[in-house]
């Protein structure tokens, strides 16, 4: 269900069965008799009362129950054994879940789910949920999200990406995560998190210089897209780094295909950023990181833990917070972290077999669904 990053999915999908992807941007649309004769009965669940509950007026609240009927109708010409989404926070599909009793519906994990973001109204419904951590079972009871089944296994796309240890050399002693925030508008929340970014930034820069350390920053956008550049600043996201950091890092183009973040993450020591769901898939594998917070307020940090979180932006404390990191061996602060890792992402002690562990458990919920239904 949803095409978007849907070959992630399809690689843990036990070859056994024939899958076919839903579109969703722009949607697939069926007209076959099936599908109308479905969608007439359908509407006869139509409900007034469930069209009063959307803020957007009646008429959109008309449209859009309309349309997931039409939907539901659609699935269920299709008959599949399971729908199975990468786009576990999309209130279609929670709608959809919570209505198709015919077969099982599935998501997997595809970023951080953050307190300041969340919507307690948004739809959010999965009744099986391969989560990152044992921290999304924590939150989302919190949030309002409501999930019937979890089962932790980490980061995929972080095991589909991450190069084996033993091929992995360390070439940077500081990889920064950009978290530019494109074009999508300058709400208080973007200002915010920029304002942060800038601070962290501008301490960096004069920590690199002043130590000569081998760093490297990874944009967020890709170049030329449409988040390349904020328009409400009126520039890019390269121009903006190297206002700061001049000649004193490597800038390295991100390339959402290849996922190069994650090699890039392992080759260094100690990745640094602002809000990065990347940061905590290393941090679960054993990197040492290190989250800024220089927003005034712990509103949108409020997930993260202070084991892995700075808020103090004198610059002599945070020198030494980073050398107190350097300083530390792998060994120790493993040993330091280690629980806090799986609390955040709970790979199995090989990650590299996350993709058949999420296979194992799809064949698992469709075999227990096929047997209920016996």
């Amino acid at each position: 269900f949803d095409e978007c990053n849907s070959q992630h999915v399809r690689r843990v999908i036990n070859k056994k069965y024939s899958a076919d992807v839903f579109n969703m941007r722009p949607e697939d649309i069926f007209l076959g008799k099936g599908v109308i004769i479905q969608f007439i009965k359908e509407l006869v669940k139509f409900s007034l009362k469930e069209v009063k509950l959307q803020n957007r007026g009646f008429f959109y609240g008309v449209i859009k129950q309309v349309y997931y009927w039409y939907l539901k109708a659609c699935l269920e010409s299709i008959k599949p054994k399971a729908v199975i989404t990468f786009i576990d926070n999309s209130s279609t599909f929670g709608w959809l879940a919570k209505h198709c009793d015919n077969f099982s519906f599935i998501a997997v994990q595809n970023g951080s789910r953050l307190s300041y973001a969340a919507n307690p109204n948004s739809g959010f419904y999965v009744p099986h949920y391969f989560c990152f951590g044992t921290h999304e079972q924590e939150l989302f009871s919190k949030i309002g999200y409501k999930v019937d089944h979890y089962y932790p296994v980490g980061s995929l796309v972080a095991s589909l990406y991450f190069t084996p240890k033993e091929q992995v050399q360390e070439k940077y002693d500081l990889l920064i995560i950009s978290t530019w925030r494109g074009d999508i508008g300058y709400a208080q929340d973007v200002q915010d998190t920029m304002r942060s970014m800038k601070i962290m930034d501008e301490l960096l820069s004069r920590y690199i210089k002043d130590n000569k350390i081998n760093a490297a920053i990874i944009y967020r956008a890709e170049r030329n897209s449409k988040n390349w550049i904020i328009p409400e600043l009126g520039f890019s996201e390269e121009e903006y780094y190297n206002q700061i950091y001049g000649s004193s890092i490597e800038y390295i183009d991100t390339n959402r295909s290849e996922r190069n973040i994650f090699p890039l993450m392992q080759e260094s020591h100690l990745v640094i950023s602002c809000l990065s769901t990347a940061v905590i898939e290393a941090y679960g594998l054993g990197k040492k990181v290190l989250y800024c917070n220089f927003s005034g307020t712990d509103y949108y940090h409020q997930d993260i833990d202070n084991e892995i979180l700075t808020t103090d932006s004198n610059y002599k404390n945070f020198s030494e917070k980073l050398n107190s990191i350097y300083k530390l061996s792998y060994k120790d602060y493993i040993n330091t972290n280690k629980e806090l890792m799986k609390y955040y992402m709970s790979y199995p002690d090989n990650v590299y077999t996350v993709p058949s562990a999420i296979r194992e458990g799809v064949d698992k919920i469709i075999d227990q669904f096929e047997t209920l239904k016996k």
